[in-house]
């Protein structure tokens, strides 16, 4: 392979909206994921597929397939030396392990690949509830009661129910649980010491009983500009989310009011700067009383971008990788100065309620504003996702709605 100035290197958990804004915005696109849905390879030159590759399910994989990403990553990276960029979107959040052994691979084979992500210590700081917590009492911004679970564990019967328990690390809602009394936290304690509990591990947080919105930013280290403030779908049933704060997607822009709009973006955009952040990035806030808190940094493009990209008729994957250059920042300002949100769009994540026989499967995928497409090949089992919906509408009820009316109709097929 040439040494192309618009290859890229695409790596998580689900590639396939990324790596269709790539290919759209005329880059040559390689990619490692875990999925590889059907409606992935039109728009990629090679890729790796994590739960091809081993040989295993979805529910075998889900836990643990971190370890095996960067594996992957850098056997991609043998047999295409001379791709120009990587990106790693969902699922090595807080692999930093992980993330350093690519690194310190590409510099010992002195690949040119250059590294379209947040720095490592920039990464871990981002995730350190505690550090970002301090931050924002240090700015005057409100934040939720946390303390380590390591501190509080001999006072569990004087804490304040309801609580959160949550582990350190994690993304979409995985290792979140709504804790309503004592023995609800023995249950859930004993129920994860079977994969080992380390109270080091894991925080008590004050329940947080509001609106999920989130908020998305472009930065180049040293300035930071808004791309969008997003409503989130959390834990949604309707949609069979297997856990109760389970990412189930979002509709973009959130139907906020300018006041709570201000202060999610001000936090946001303060943090960013403040934390040195490069490229696409998410906030994710709980609004309660018309007050944003902030719940945890994910530091890389979120999953709500490609209903920011619909919304504002832009190709934000593009600017991401612009935004590393400083000619290429002031053209992201530029474009995101002149951008205008015309419309609402709608991302829903459906889950499978019970075990799909494949033989549906393209019933599902042939539905209008369907994506993610399961490869009809075998069969989905229950709480696996089984697609994505995408509407988008000129109106929120017309969007939410839209994207309603198609979970019923794959309601319909699977019934």
């Amino acid at each position: 392979m040439d040494n192309k100035e618009n290859s890229v290197l695409v790596a998580g958990f689900n590639t396939r909206p990324l790596v269709y804004s790539l290919h759209r915005a005329g880059y040559d696109v390689y990619a490692v994921d875990f999925f590889g849905d059907s409606d992935f390879y039109p728009y990629i030159k090679d890729c790796l597929i994590l739960t091809k590759k081993l040989s295993v399910n979805y529910d075998l994989a889900k836990n643990n397939y971190s370890e095996y990403l960067p594996l992957l990553i850098l056997e991609l990276l043998d047999t295409y030396p001379k791709i120009k960029y990587l990106i790693i979107g969902s699922g090595l959040d807080d692999a930093i392990e992980e993330r350093t052994l690519i690194l310190k691979d590409i510099n010992r084979k002195k690949y040119k690949i250059l590294n379209l992500n947040n720095e490592i210590e920039v990464i871990k700081k981002s995730r350190n509830t505690e550090f970002i917590f301090n931050l924002l009492k240090k700015f005057g911004y409100d934040v939720p009661r946390t303390v380590s679970f390591h501190e509080v564990r001999s006072k569990v019967n004087e804490l304040e129910y309801p609580l959160i328990l949550k582990k350190k690390s994690g993304s979409g809602g995985t290792n979140v649980y709504k804790i309503q009394n004592e023995s609800d936290l023995t249950f859930y304690i004993n129920l994860i010491s079977r994969e080992s509990f380390d109270p080091e591990d894991w925080l008590i947080q004050e329940y947080l009983e509001g609106n999920p919105v989130s908020c998305t930013t472009i930065s180049n280290g040293v300035e930071s500009e808004l791309i969008t403030v997003n409503h989130q779908i959390i834990g949604d049933k309707y949609l069979n989310a297997p856990k109760e704060f389970m990412y189930c997607g979002n509709v973009v822009p959130a139907n906020v009011i300018a006041e709570e709009r201000k202060l999610i973006v001000d936090i946001s955009l303060k943090l960013s700067t403040e934390l040195g952040l490069k490229g696409i990035n998410g906030f994710d806030f709980v609004l309660r009383n018309h007050y944003p808190y902030l719940i945890e940094i994910n530091p890389r493009i979120p999953g709500s971008i490609r209903a920011s990209e619909e919304a504002m008729n832009i190709n934000l994957l593009d600017l991401h990788i612009k935004s590393f250059t400083e000619k290429g920042w002031e053209l992201v300002k530029k474009t995101l100065k002149d951008a205008k949100i015309e419309n609402f769009t709608t991302k829903m994540i459906f889950f499978a309620p019970k075990e799909i026989d494949k033989n549906l499967i393209n019933k599902i995928n042939d539905l209008e504003y369907v994506h993610d497409k399961s490869e009809p090949v075998k069969n989905i089992y229950k709480n696996e996702p089984v697609c994505t919906i995408l509407f988008k509408a000129k109106f929120f009820p017309d969007s939410y709605l839209g994207s309603l009316r198609i979970v019923d109709k794959i309601k319909k097929i699977i019934k």
